[in-house]
């Protein structure tokens, strides 16, 4: 069935395009209304006009049918998202509260890679700078 669905579609949708290419024109259309003398109507004196433009109408119908069968038939009898139910939330599980660090009541004692009696970080030396300098002569 999808098969020759199918086939029917893309014959449609071709013979659409050649339907749709085969109109003129608006401005076309009026030089071959009247039945002008260097008009090459294919259709008779009224022109392409009524012929092509039913044709065209019942081409897109054509095409818009074929095309929601086709749409209908590739859910292959699926649910839609509206239809199937609403999924379960999870339950949230509280967070355990960590207990709040209690900052340290003095400094700690300086270690032997410290110096001591600074008490302060050390900055370091800037090549050419003598110890204890602020950087500019003075």
């Amino acid at each position: 069935m999808a098969t020759i669905l199918w086939i029917v579609h893309v014959i449609v949708s071709i013979a659409l395009i050649g339907v749709v290419l085969m109109q003129p024109g608006q401005a076309g259309g009026m030089g071959t209304a009247f039945g002008g003398g260097g008009s090459q109507t294919l259709f008779g004196s009224q022109g392409s006009t009524g012929f092509l433009g039913k044709a065209t109408g019942v081409l897109g119908t054509l095409f818009f049918l074929t095309s929601l069968s086709l749409a209908v038939l590739s859910t292959g009898g699926e649910k839609s998202l509206m239809q199937q139910p609403a999924p379960k939330q999870q339950e949230q599980v509280p967070q355990k509260q960590t207990p709040q660090k209690k900052a340290p009541e003095a400094p700690a004692p300086p270690t032997d890679s410290q110096p001591s009696g600074g008490g302060g970080a050390q900055v370091p030396q800037v090549p050419g700078q003598k110890p204890g300098g602020q950087g500019r002569g003075g």
